[in-house]
């Protein structure tokens, strides 16, 4: 039957239909892929991939038909393989086939979400029973609800999102919660990796994050349509730009600049980014990996940057990790060592237990302020806008946000750095009833 399809948020038919065939537990879809550009061929057979080797979504993804809605549901992708002839790479053109298997209960299985989490260890003796935890779901979910949470709607560029949340440290720290979905909203508001084709932005899937380039600001991107993180356009740059519900557009951009050093030392830039890695790819959280050198001639370390976005999230979690094993105790102490984020152009902030954030909201309508919190003891610099560690330390954590114009509730920069102090590992799976 020719018709198109969605699998895994990946828009099978953009160039042509599909044919599907099926037994009632399996189900075969064959296709062509024609692209007009390099970049979206490119893109295309990474997303293919993606979907053949989806390690963060073995349970199951959402198949979407175009027409006869009796087939959509929920799936396991259990094989495949796309051919690519020598006419096919000049031409941007391949046949792949995509072999699934319906979930018990396809149409509507039971959605787990397993909350692993604790308190995250601080240096400002910030209590469990202080803290934020939280769950998001797609705000048409049903049977999601959480005795004694308190649910908020954040709405973003793609509709908006349920958070069920409290402020006690309680209910969503090692917990199984449920939720139902159908196949067609399952992705809304989901954390998400992007790449550019030269022409617009591509959800990937799987690990696939294919020739993106690290130092580009069209060469990835992580969204979960609230907020936005890119390359920031030089050495150590990230640019992380907000949805503002209240404007109804994306505004507020802010560029952070990961440094080292400390005053008495010269506080700069880390080096350029070389290496970007996909380390998970889930709607419920990504997490992608950017590799830059320290810098390139005094200590020229490797660093990891981890970057991690959860669906609902109004910030982005950040870790930055330096090898300790190619620094020697005589760099580890150096004032030019220790590790830290700023804002890249000047913005007074005013300090708060963790971090600060900004003293005046940026002008207009949605015009909110940014935030930086870090578990540890830092310096705060209440001048430029930033935070920063002292000598000796190889690991540096922090969340940037945004605190929106007439925030309430968990949206707060309180209770945003609070959520961030509960840590929380979620990962989503299909079950039957």
């Amino acid at each position: 039957m020719p018709t198109t399809f969605h699998v895994g948020g990946i828009d099978l038919g953009r160039s042509s239909p599909q044919v599907w065939t099926s037994d009632g537990t399996r189900a075969r879809i064959r296709g062509t892929v024609r692209e007009s550009t390099a970049g979206g061929f490119a893109a295309a057979m990474y997303q293919l991939k993606g979907l053949l080797r989806n390690v963060d979504e073995r349970s199951g993804v959402p198949v979407v038909p175009s027409s006869d809605s009796s087939l959509a549901g929920f799936y396991r992708v259990v094989g495949g393989d796309v051919e690519v002839t020598p006419a096919g790479y000049r031409s941007y053109w391949a046949n792949y086939t995509l072999e699934l298997e319906a979930l018990q209960g396809r149409a509507s299985p039971q959605i787990e979400s397993r909350l692993l989490g604790a308190l995250r260890t601080n240096s400002h003796s910030i209590a469990v029973g202080t803290t934020v935890p939280w769950w998001a779901t797609p705000t048409d979910a049903t049977m999601d609800y959480v005795p004694g949470a308190t649910v908020q709607t954040r709405t973003g560029d793609g509709g908006s999102v349920k958070v069920a949340y409290t402020t006690d440290g309680t209910l969503f720290l090692n917990s199984t919660r449920t939720m139902q979905c159908g196949a067609p909203d399952y992705y809304d508001m989901a954390a998400k990796i992007e790449v550019f084709d030269g022409t617009s932005w591509r959800m990937m899937k799987g690990r696939e994050i294919g020739s993106a380039t690290a130092a580009s600001t069209t060469g990835w991107r992580l969204t979960n349509d609230l907020m936005r993180v890119v390359y920031g356009g030089g050495n150590a740059l990230l640019s992380l730009t907000h949805y503002s519900s209240a404007a109804s557009a994306w505004q507020n951009t802010k560029t952070y600049e990961l440094t080292r050093g400390i005053t008495g030392g010269t506080i700069q830039a880390l080096g350029p980014f070389t290496t970007v890695s996909i380390l998970r790819n889930a709607p419920e959280c990504v997490i992608l990996r950017l590799g830059v050198e320290q810098d390139s001639t005094t200590y020229p370390a490797q660093i990891n940057v981890d970057l991690c976005l959860r669906r609902g999230a109004m910030w982005v979690d950040a870790t930055v990790t330096r090898a300790p094993g190619q620094v020697s105790s005589a760099e580890s102490a150096s004032v030019d060592f220790p590790l830290g984020v700023r804002r890249s152009s000047t913005e007074a902030g005013t300090s708060h237990t963790s971090g600060v954030h900004a003293t005046s909201a940026d002008a207009g309508t949605g015009g909110g302020k940014y935030i930086l919190t870090s578990p540890t003891a830092t310096t705060v610099d209440t001048t430029v806008g930033g935070i920063r560690q002292g000598t000796g330390v190889n690991t540096f954590q922090f969340m940037a946000g945004y605190e929106p114009s007439g925030a309430s509730g968990a949206n707060t920069f309180t209770n945003q750095v609070y959520s961030y102090f509960a840590a929380v590992d979620e990962t989503m799976r299909m079950a039957r009833r």
